[in-house]
């Protein structure tokens, strides 16, 4: 016999090689090669030995096909007994059964099962008896007909032999009810001799003892079927009983059970209003400090207010009194100022008299003497420092006037509407004079139409008349007196008139000249007023622009230290103390803490479990095999890859764990809650093997619960044709639970990302005036085809995570125009970010952008990058973009809508 065939000779990795041309063209003549030897070796070796080792190998066979049925057997009944606990174990979970019933049916089932072996086994000897009976008789029959010389001769004492006619009924009997099951059978014996009673009577002693022998076997054979129908009788009392306590046991379970979930069910209500009061007493604990806080800060603020108020208060009673003392000063000084305005313009008039009389002397004296040309220049240089003087004395004034002017310009312009009225006034009276002077002409030319004449015959008319009245009233004697007289009288006044004349046209001359440099000096005056007035106006301007600036840097101041003290009670309220639940089930082993390992302070055991691969249809028919050997490697932090022990199955349990000792600061938690690792799955082909997937492990969890956290990843194919390869379990764990550690982390990051978003604040306000002056200057300078379009995302108001305990690590995502979407900066553990995310983008001004700024709206979408669900957002914003069509920046709070309800609030600001 050879030796047994080893069963674990399968679990071997086999090498996958593939097979190309060449290949098959070695492999084909190595065999070749292999034959010829195969055949020179048995050429060698007898033809006995060679049919000895095919009879060794033909029972090996057997031996070997018999054992693999057995073993197939004991698989298949080991895989109905797995189904039938399987299936046991969840309904008896489903139910809330003990395992100790399980444990006893199991018992029972297999005590029913061994007990069935035992009766085929009963079965097949009792056929195997029954065959040998059968043989036996078949043999009887042969022998009793024996071949002697004198078988004619009939035999005339009892030899125990039958007849000829009887052994011939027999055989044929035999062939026709009767099977034969071997040729070697018929003729067991030899042949007996011709002569010797002796022979006859061994071959009747051979037959009394094949008699006992049947009697014997078909003894045990009643026995065997006894026996079997005992069994049979017990298995039937024990399936009753097993029935009867199956039904038992069920009562017990539907009763124990009905009585466990009565019991959970209480327990669960009990331990829900425990946690809704214990939710509503925390809210109305936090609700209450706020309150205090709240009402702290409003009477430290009322209280300042007070006192501002009565600050403010007496100094309007103080400005009201300086406002009456002013008014009475002004009155006075109204007066006052008409009586010097007088005096000055008199003063004016004189001093331009004075100046003119000045000139005409010097001419005079000029045309009279020859001066030499040095008393010319003094004289000139003498004028110059006076007018340099009187320019100066005019600055002066002008400086001290500017206020006086001022009030002129009031008086002015309420003179010029004063006078506006009265030209309304005129205008009116002048249409009526008008009219009544066209009715005039009117009636003159009635007059003249119907008499013929003309108005200057009227007149003379009108005049001889008159003369006629004079001279009917007269003497004519008077008359001569009086034209003597009137003759003098007119050359006396011609004379006069001629004096006047003079004097008059020597006035109107000195007015003329006046009245030049008056108009000079006015010119002067109006060009010192206007410069006064632009330069007040520039002033004006200048003071309210700083007055603009110097409020919108204190609303700017005011709003940055309400957000700065936002920021720090966000980060010294808002980062909760979250409590740390470990997710212990009923099933997983209780770890005992390894004594050996010391940590000291900073230091933890960080645990990774790879547990299992489920491998999906895709996978199973890439492998090509129903058994692949597997195996998973990763790399954590900064230690060395670790790889997991070679499995075979499509669905391999590794059970590897990874113990990392490592101290717990700053860099490792922003790793483990940025990054992720690498696990691949390589398939084992002899020494070599095969990177097929791979997916990502990540662990951000860890610093939300305590205790093993159990999850999944999805396995994808490296060569791209598979998506989905399969499911990797695993759970990680930090052995020593360091809450305060986590959450001062937290504070401190959420603290830094508020530094960060401030300081970008302060460098994004001058870099975004610079944009916007530059932006102005390429809009004025080019030839109008390009703008830019300004976005501001400032923060976000009461921002709520899916998850009531936890805080959200909110981002902002939206999409102008055909640009790619822009997504602002992530600020870690906040429900009031503020963003400041400030973006340009440089437009085309054409019919596509006008049509899109006028029909389609902007949307901005806020998530939370804790969720894990990439299509589930926070919030949803949108704003109609129709403003900039029409050249108007939009600068609004929007709200935040999810589900037809207001979630948070948004502030934006755009311009362009």
């Amino acid at each position: 016999m050879s030796a047994p065939a080893d069963e674990t000779a399968g679990d071997l990795p086999v090498r996958d090689v593939d097979l190309n041309l060449a290949g098959i063209e070695g492999l084909q003549e190595s065999s070749a090669a292999q034959n010829v030897k195969a055949r020179q070796a048995v050429s060698r070796v007898s033809h006995e030995e060679l049919e000895d080792r095919f009879l060794r190998l033909h029972d090996e066979n057997i031996l070997l096909k018999q054992h693999a049925r057995k073993q197939e057997d004991k698989i298949k009944r080991m895989a109905t007994k797995l189904i039938r606990l399987v299936n046991d174990k969840k309904r008896a979970e489903q139910v809330g059964g003990g395992p100790k019933r399980l444990g006893q049916d199991v018992e029972l089932e297999e005590m029913i099962e061994q007990l069935q072996e035992k009766v085929r086994k009963l079965e097949k000897q009792n056929e195997g008896i029954r065959n040998k009976l059968i043989s036996t008789k078949q043999q009887l029959q042969v022998q009793g007909h024996r071949h002697t010389p004198y078988s004619y001769v009939q035999s005339r004492i009892n030899s125990g032999l039958k007849k000829v006619n009887e052994a011939v009924g027999i055989q044929d009997h035999a062939r026709k009810g009767m099977r034969f099951q071997d040729l070697e059978l018929r003729s067991p014996q030899p042949i007996l001799p011709r002569y010797g009673h002796s022979l006859l009577e061994e071959a009747r002693a051979e037959r009394r003892n094949l008699e006992n022998v049947i009697e014997s076997q078909r003894g045990h054979i009643a026995e065997l079927e006894h026996s079997g129908e005992m069994l049979r009788n017990q298995l039937k009392k024990k399936e009753t009983e097993f029935e009867e306590s199956l039904l038992q046991l069920k009562e017990q379970q539907a009763t124990g059970q009905r009585l466990n979930i009565r019991d959970n069910v209480e327990m669960i209500k009990l331990n829900k209003q425990l946690v809704e009061r214990g939710n509503a007493l925390t809210a109305m604990k936090g609700k209450f400090l706020q309150l205090q806080e709240n009402q702290r800060k409003l009477k430290a603020s009322h209280d300042a207010l007070m006192a501002n108020g009565d600050q403010l208060n007496l100094q309007l009673k103080e400005q009201r009194l300086k406002c009456f003392q002013l008014e009475k000063e002004l009155r006075s000084m109204t007066f006052s100022k008409c009586r010097i305005e007088e005096l000055q313009e008199r003063i004016n008039d004189l001093e331009k008299e004075r100046d003119l009389l000045k000139e005409n002397y010097e001419k005079l004296y000029n045309s009279v003497f020859s001066v030499t040309h040095e008393q010319q220049w003094k004289l000139k240089e003498q004028q110059l420092k006076l007018q340099i003087t009187q320019l100066e004395t005019a600055l002066k004034s002008d400086l001290a006037d500017k206020n006086e002017i001022l009030d002129r310009i009031k008086v002015e312009r309420d003179q010029n509407e004063k006078l506006t009225q009265e030209n309304k006034e005129i205008h009116l009276r002048y249409l009526e004079h008008k009219e009544q002077l066209d009715e005039l002409k009117n009636r003159m030319k009635f007059f003249t139409k119907e008499n013929d004449t003309d108005a200057s015959e009227l007149s003379e008319a009108l005049m001889l008349i008159k003369a006629r009245k004079q001279q009917q009233d007269g003497d004519l004697t008077f008359l001569e007196k009086v034209e003597d007289d009137i003759h003098r009288d007119l050359e006396r006044s011609l004379r006069e008139l001629q004096a006047t004349h003079a004097e008059t046209v020597q006035e109107l001359e000195k007015t003329r000249n006046m009245l030049i440099i008056q108009h000079k000096i006015n010119r002067d005056y109006q060009a010192e007023v206007e410069a006064v007035t632009q330069k007040m106006e520039g002033l004006q301007q200048d003071y309210d622009s700083k007055l603009k600036q110097y409020v919108h840097l204190l609303d700017i101041r005011a709003a940055r230290i309400q957000k700065l003290e936002a920021q720090l009670k966000d980060i010294a309220y808002g980062t909760k103390q979250y409590k740390f639940r470990s997710e212990i089930l009923s099933d997983d082993p209780v770890d005992e803490f390894d004594e050996t390992v010391h940590l000291e302070r900073g230091e933890n055991l960080f645990e990774i479990h790879i547990c299992k691969v489920i491998f999906s249809t895709e996978a199973v028919q890439a492998f090509g095999d129903q058994e692949p050997a597997t195996f998973c490697t990763y790399a954590f932090y900064d230690f060395e890859l670790h790889a997991t022990p070679v499995v075979r199955g499509l669905n391999p349990s590794y059970s590897f764990t990874s113990q990392y000792l490592l101290r717990i600061d700053d860099f490792f938690l922003q790793y483990i809650q940025t990054s992720a690792v690498t696990l691949e799955v390589h398939h084992a082909c002899g020494t070599d093997y095969k990177t097929v997937a791979a997916c990502q492990l990540t662990f951000h969890r860890i610093l939300e619960n305590n205790g093993r956290i159990y999850s999944t990843a999805m396995l994808i194919g490296i060569g791209g044709n598979i998506q989905n390869y399969g499911i990797v379990e695993y759970w990680i764990r930090l052995r020593v639970p360091m809450d305060q550690t986590i959450r001062l982390y937290k504070e401190r990051s959420k603290a830094l990302g508020y530094i960060t978003s401030n300081v970008k604040e302060c460098e994004q306000m001058p870099e975004l005036k610079q944009s916007i002056l530059r932006t102005a200057r390429v809009s004025a300078s080019a030839d109008g085809n390009l703008n830019e379009l300004h976005i501001t995302v400032k923060c976000c108001n009461n921002l709520q995570s899916r998850k009531n305990d936890l805080q959200p690590s909110p981002y902002v995502v939206y999409k102008f125009f055909d640009f790619a979407d822009h997504d602002t900066s992530i600020i870690c553990s906040s429900n009031n970010p503020q963003l400041d995310d400030h973006m340009h983008f440089p437009v085309p001004m054409n019919a596509d952008l006008d049509r899109y700024l006028k029909s389609e709206s902007l949307t901005f979408y806020a998530f939370d990058d804790d969720e894990k669900e990439e299509s589930v957002y926070i919030g949803k914003a949108s704003v109609p973009l129709i403003s900039l069509a029409h050249d108007r920046c939009i600068s609004d709070l929007l709200r935040l809508m999810k589900l037809s309800q207001v979630v948070n609030k948004l502030y934006i600001g755009r311009h362009h």
